[in-house]
């Protein structure tokens, strides 16, 4: 099982063709972003790949370019990380191919990467929508940062910045229907945790579709939960201080309302 015969080139590369899949979601994730969105996803997903892609998605080539760019740097890190679980597969499985080992890994991984891209377009879009200004913002802080600053981020902290003392001086913002956005963050966790489950099922499914002996099985789907566990430790998903954090300031920091 050292190689895949009797396949021609098309079928042969179709096995790493399938490592677009996750990296997609990933690069779509982490890469479309501009400032102020991506700010809110630096709370959800690890910081790390949040800054590196948002490095090159700022950097001054162009819109589309930058984005380009930025998803495909996203693109990337999803790839690296079904690579690098491959050759943790092709440790345990030691007779397989490496390519064979990782297609069963990336196709396991796959419903990871779907879930990345479906928490950034729901839960954290849903979060940030449900936290709007309370009304009757004081007139001295209406066009300074909180209302005319919306469109950017950056000019946003900035004047967020050079107001500190005037920040102070009326305490804690907070928006105007926190249990809606308390609800959407508990989905979130639910969604998240119901959905690893489905992956270390699938997984199984995988693992006794593809042939993998039986012996192997424990050892791969520790492998998986390893793999989940350092995702959770570089910083996926919000955690209770964050959520509280995002909850009091982030009208302040998102720029607007």
């Amino acid at each position: 099982m050292k190689q895949v015969r009797g396949l021609d080139f098309w079928v042969r590369s179709s096995i790493w063709l399938e490592l677009i899949i996750p990296g997609y979601f990933f690069g779509k994730t982490f890469g479309t972003s501009d400032a102020k969105y991506r700010f809110l996803d630096s709370f959800m997903y690890p910081p790390s790949f949040i800054d590196l892609c948002g490095y090159f998605r700022d950097l001054p080539v162009g819109h589309y370019t930058a984005r380009f760019l930025g998803v495909f740097v996203g693109a990337m890190l999803g790839v690296l990380l079904v690579m690098f679980i491959g050759v943790l597969y092709k440790w345990v499985l030691k007779d397989w191919a490496y390519s064979k080992a990782t297609r069963v890994g990336a196709l396991a991984f796959i419903l990871i990467a779907l879930m990345t891209g479906f928490m950034s377009d729901m839960f954290n879009e849903s979060i940030g929508m449900a936290l709007n200004i309370e009304e009757g913002v004081p007139e001295d802080l209406v066009g300074k940062f909180l209302v005319e600053d919306y469109g950017s981020f950056e000019k946003g902290t900035k004047i967020t910045d050079q107001n500190a003392p005037l920040l102070a001086a009326y305490g804690t913002v907070k928006g105007n229907n926190q249990g809606e956005a308390y609800g959407w963050w508990i989905a979130s966790l639910i969604f998240m945790y119901a959905w690893f489950g489905l992956y270390f099922l699938c997984a199984h499914r995988l693992f006794k579709r593809n042939k993998v002996p039986r012996k192997d099985y424990f050892k791969l789907q520790i492998i998986n939960v390893s793999i989940v566990i350092i995702l959770l430790r570089m910083g996926f998903g919000i955690s209770s201080s964050e959520y509280h954090f995002i909850l009091t300031r982030f009208q302040y920091l998102f720029g607007g309302m």
